[in-house]
């Protein structure tokens, strides 16, 4: 019989919420480590050793990422994304950018230059397949589309880290407050559900007129204050806006200033907030934490690119 009733819906919801009750021992070798190791040390780590007792991607969370836009929010997720191919899983939805450019500008990251040779590609290949995933849409998706994506990519692919690229080309309407926070609700459901983390893109507001150089914080994040408050981490990404003026101004710019900062402005789940300074090196279009003494010994006053 082919027929389905309302019955059928009831029981199978049924199911679903009794597989999400379980014995408080079902968690007791997680809080261990919690426990045993500190919440700090839990989780997977960004490329900067200096960070990694400080932050960390934890399971079934949500973070998002905000900036005004040209500031390199795309440009360092990529980067994260190669760094952590090493030890999981990560898909990439930038709906901004077709998949090549994605891959291409990760690809100079890898190589640690502009030009990578064909030995770095077959390397690439062989150890990003099955690792690094591209979704493949290069307009505004429907937020129904995306939740199916994220359900696809966790239970059939096992994927560990998903990116959004952006808030704006999720099909959430960007002048109703209601739709972005029901969004945010629903990603944070699914992280939590699939056990991995979703990073989102979101843009900050512009900075305010007359002010050369501001800070933003997470109350500059452009939509719904749900945004940020039901992300479990907020991380803005920040040119030095004075550098770079100068340098489109042919003034004297201090190679030992800081090209831009990365600014824990929220994390849950543990203590830290801050901010760390970083150069960017344009060849490998990377951010490195290469101390500013490194830069006396370069020809080009710039931090050496890492090899991924």
């Amino acid at each position: 019989m082919n027929k389905v009733s309302t019955n059928d819906f009831k029981n199978y919801r049924a199911q679903v919420q009794r597989q999400l009750i379980k014995p408080a021992s079902y968690f007791l070798s997680e809080a261990q480590d919690i426990l045993d190791n500190g919440v700090n040390l839990t989780g997977d780590t960004m490329p900067w050793e200096h960070t990694h007792d400080k932050f960390r991607f934890r399971e079934g969370e949500v973070t998002v990422w905000a900036g005004v836009n040209g500031n390199g929010k795309s440009i360092i997720m990529g980067q994260i994304a190669l760094w952590l191919t090493k030890t999981t899983s990560v898909l990439i939805a930038s709906m901004e950018m077709k998949g090549s450019m994605t891959v291409a500008r990760m690809c100079r990251q890898g190589f640690g230059g502009a030009k990578p040779n064909n030995q770095f590609y077959q390397r690439f290949k062989d150890e990003t397949d099955l690792r690094l995933w591209i979704y493949d849409a290069t307009d505004t998706v429907e937020s129904n589309d995306i939740l199916a994506m994220i359900d696809w990519s966790a239970e059939q692919k096992g994927i560990k880290h998903i990116m959004i690229d952006s808030l704006m080309m999720c099909g959430v309407n960007q002048d109703d407050n209601e739709s972005q926070k029901n969004f945010m609700s629903k990603i944070t459901t699914k992280a939590k559900q699939h056990n991995i983390h979703i990073h989102l893109v979101a843009h900050c507001r512009k900075s305010p007129a007359g002010v050369k150089s501001h800070t933003p914080t997470k109350q500059d994040i452009a939509g719904s204050a749900n945004i940020a408050n039901l992300a479990f981490n907020v991380i803005l990404i920040h040119l030095n806006e004075v550098k770079v003026q100068a340098r489109k101004d042919g003034e004297f710019v201090d190679p030992f200033d800081y090209d831009g900062y990365m600014i824990i402005d929220k994390q849950r789940n543990y203590e830290f907030t801050g901010m760390w300074g970083f150069y960017y090196e344009p060849d490998s279009q990377q951010w490195t934490d290469d101390t500013p003494a490194s830069l006396r010994y370069h020809p080009r006053n710039q931090p050496m690119a890492m090899r991924w």
